[in-house]
């Protein structure tokens, strides 16, 4: 209710008119209630009642005064319901709606049963916009004749298969909108349907099965005329039960279309796999084009692109230009070639290129153009350079593209782009190369699957040539590390898509966006969210009063060493997405439960983080007391963590200032009866996956210290397996490896720790692997075919 004007009273189960409402609304909405039939003088209280809404209910009858007392009503909808046109509207049922200017009465037909409409419109002398559906072999009838303000007419639930010259003959020639969008069934139309209608502006036949030939000829009554929307988008759909061909666009096709004025015209998705005789910029008046639409067809522009261009600057006020959804041709495709030789048949792959040369040649787009999208081209791409003067150009997509270049941007005087969608291109190609001029004006950016992750890694601020934007979508490009200069001083970023990613931390550059209040960081690799980052947009929401972040499908970890971020999921007033409740592995429980239930009961959940430091001042005492024993203890329990810290400090001052690089991708730490494991596990992933492994009996040199080999070959790793058989109790170094392991985790040098366990139960495994266990991925190798097939495919995902 709003101001007792409006009453919303949808799904409330009413199964008559509720008579408890006040006097004085304006508006009524019962959609979806159960009525059924609407009785005598049923809105006898409403009299100052406007708009009236009935949708979606069951009613199948309307007696004779129903409306009687409506006489201010402007809208009526009983759109939904099983009133039907040739029963359920007895006469003067709508006598007293004098007011009346919209009228919807579709979707009820359900059947094709009935064909004469006996829908007492006679007297609705104001009525401008009527919907209803239309019935096999249509019979209107005379009293739509008199409605003589008629300007819009949709026909909705399209029961025919023909339309005839006759079939709106008595309909009011004052009629200005023709919208018939959903026949679904071919329907054939004979080419004088439209002559009752010579005021027409409006042609919307969209997803209407005609085929574009009937469509382009039923436009002869508008020869010479003006037409505001001609919109034939996916009318052409193949039909083997009446030979339905693919569209060759000809001359003859277009005839009556080349004299029409047209403001818009839409002519995707129609099946049109060739254009003959230029026939798509032949029109006469050029000029009045306003937003041209002709994508998701087949044909080629092969012999006349040129005269497209051209005839684009005759366009002298088009403003929308959408040539997208082209799949012309493959990237370097791979052939079949059959090779016959002394008697004998064999296949040979042979690579294909590209037929053509690109053009050298330079497109200048029309300044008046504001949006310009060329989306989803398999085919090459023709033209080195685009090119705007002084434009008018807000919204440019140059958007997945299969092409081995990108063609270079320029903008010469005024530009004020706003908009720049380069998403499934290679950024190598386009910012990598500095294709993108510098765009002052641009507030939204997307990048969505342009693998940026190699732009990234270099030292080049790779947005400086748009310093304003706003929006900026990086999504879908295996990020795992942004560095600090990377992406650039964004003074006015809002909105930041980081989302299906590797990021395993939030980046410290995200900190620097002070008017960033939407970050979305879901599908990535998030363990959980540092103090920095959790302070930094507390201080944002505090500034702004506002702050979206969205973390739903991240491996999120509960545990103490995260209890700061668990407590701040329940407290914060930040906007989360998943209402902040978001799965996470329990590590006390080894299992997974949600962030909200391990955060409202987190003592129950580890009981033993808040004794921590009675724990540590037990020890403390302890140490005293037995000195001396202890001092033993340490030294031989410890001694791979001593000569760990002398080899650590020996090396820091090589390592620093060193670039991060791999010269393996898996470092393998087994033990002698994992050995059988180990090569199986080589082969796996060398010569299946294509990763490189190192293994201390193949790739160990000779005659070096053994410490010295195992903590840089861990170093020269990007990740590191344990193979935890039971003889790795008696395995010295495994011991080493473990702290070598968690020392380059801690340096960031190391990605994944994976710990496959063979023929040992986990209460067997040796302790010292609980120093690195929070970081460790597990996997407790099965004996069963099929689990070990998922265990197979789990190590690589975790590799990949």
């Amino acid at each position: 209710m709003l101001g007792y004007k409006e009453a919303l009273c949808k799904q409330q189960g009413y199964t008559s008119i509720p008579m408890d409402l006040p006097p004085d609304i304006k508006k009524l909405d019962l959609s979806y209630n159960r009525l059924t039939r609407l009785d005598a003088n049923g809105f006898h209280r409403y009299k100052y009642l406007e708009y009236l809404i009935i949708d979606n209910n069951d009613i199948r009858w309307l007696h004779t005064t129903a409306f009687c007392s409506l006489s201010l009503l402007r809208h009526l909808s009983l759109s939904r319901n099983y009133l039907n046109v040739s029963e359920s509207y007895p006469h003067g049922v709508f006598e007293s709606l004098n007011n009346l200017s919209v009228l919807d009465i579709s979707r009820n037909m359900k059947t094709p049963d009935s064909n004469l409409y006996k829908i007492p419109v006679g007297g609705l002398s104001n009525l401008r916009e009527l919907s209803i559906d239309l019935m096999f072999n249509a019979t209107f009838g005379q009293h739509f004749k008199k409605l003589y303000n008629l300007q819009k007419l949709s026909l909705d639930y399209c029961h025919v298969n023909y339309l005839y010259n006759e079939t709106f003959l008595e309909m009011p020639e004052s009629l200005k909108e023709f919208h018939m969008t959903t026949c679904k069934t071919f329907v054939v139309i004979e080419g004088g349907v439209l002559v009752p209608f010579p005021h027409l502006r409006v042609l919307n036949l969209t997803n209407s099965n005609i085929h574009l030939t009937q469509a382009l000829n039923i436009l002869h009554p508008f020869q010479n005329k003006t037409m505001d929307a001609i919109l034939f988008r996916g009318i052409t759909r193949p039909d083997s039960k009446h030979s339905i061909d693919p569209v060759i666009l000809t001359p003859e096709m277009m005839k009556y279309a080349y004299t029409i004025c047209i403001k818009t015209i839409d002519l995707s998705e129609n099946n049109i796999i060739l254009v003959k005789n230029k026939s798509l910029v032949l029109f006469q008046r050029p000029e009045c084009f306003e937003s041209v639409i002709i994508s998701a067809n087949s044909f080629s522009m092969d012999g006349w692109e040129v005269d497209f261009v051209l005839f684009t600057f005759k366009m002298i006020n088009v403003k929308i230009i959408d040539f997208s959804y082209f799949p012309l041709g493959f990237k370097n495709p791979i052939f079949l070639n059959v090779v016959t030789k002394d008697n004998l048949t064999r296949i040979e792959e042979v690579q294909g290129k590209w037929a053509r040369q690109a053009n050298t040649i330079a497109v200048l787009v029309p300044s008046q153009i504001q949006f310009l999208r060329l989306t989803h081209f398999m085919t090459e791409f023709s033209f080195l350079e685009i090119k705007t003067r002084n434009s008018s150009l807000r919204h440019l997509e140059i958007s997945y593209l299969e092409t081995d270049f990108f063609p270079l941007i320029t903008m010469e005087g005024f530009n004020s782009l706003d908009y720049l969608d380069l998403s499934g291109i290679s950024s190598v190609k386009t910012i990598g190369e500095a294709k993108i001029p510098l765009l002052i004006h641009l507030k939204t950016l997307i990048l969505k699957e342009t693998n940026l992750f190699n732009v990234l890694q270099t030292n080049t601020t790779i947005l400086s040539f748009c310093p304003n934007i706003i929006n900026l979508d990086i999504s879908y490009n295996y990020i795992w590390k942004i560095k600090a200069n990377s992406i650039g001083q964004l003074l006015h970023l809002k909105q930041l898509n980081l989302s299906h990613n590797l990021l395993e931390t939030v980046p410290d550059v995200v900190s620097t966006f002070y008017n960033l209040v939407e970050l979305d960081l879901s599908h990535n690799q998030l363990t959980t969210i540092g103090k920095n980052i959790l302070d930094w947009i507390d201080t944002i929401h505090k500034k702004h009063g506002t702050f979206e972040l969205y973390l739903s499908n991240n491996p999120l970890i509960c545990s103490c060493d995260t209890t700061r971020f668990l407590r701040w999921i329940l407290t914060t007033q930040v906007t989360l997405d998943e209402n902040g409740n978001y799965s996470c592995w329990v590590s006390s429980r080894n299992s997974i439960n949600y962030t909200r239930n391990v955060a409202e009961d987190f003592h129950h959940f580890f009981v033993d983080c808040d004794t921590t430091v009675w724990i540590k001042l037990g020890i403390s005492l302890l140490v005293t007391l037995l000195s001396s024993v202890l001092c033993i203890a340490l030294l031989y329990n410890f001694k791979w963590r001593i000569m760990f810290f002398f080899f650590r400090n020996f090396r820091r001052f090589a390592e620093k200032g060193l670039e991060l690089t791999f010269d393996y991708d898996v470092y393998i730490s087994y033990s002698d009866d994992g050995v059988t494991f180990v090569k199986e596990l080589q082969e796996k992933v060398e010569e299946e996956w294509g990763f490189k492994v190192c293994i201390e009996d193949r790739d160990f040199i000779v005659g070096e210290s053994i410490a010295h080999e195992r903590a840089t070959s861990i170093n020269r790793c990007r990740h590191i397996i344990f193979l935890v058989t039971p003889s790795i109790v008696k395995n010295e170094w495994t011991r080493f490896e473990i702290e070598r392991a968690k020392y380059e985790k801690f340096s960031k040098n190391l990605q994944r720790i994976v710990v496959i366990t063979s023929d040992i139960t986990l209460d067997n495994i040796p302790g010292e692997f609980s120093t690195i266990w929070k970081d460790v991925l597990l996997i407790q190798w099965p004996v069963e075919k099929d689990a070990v097939q998922m265990a197979w495919q789990k190590l690589r995902l975790w590799f990949f």
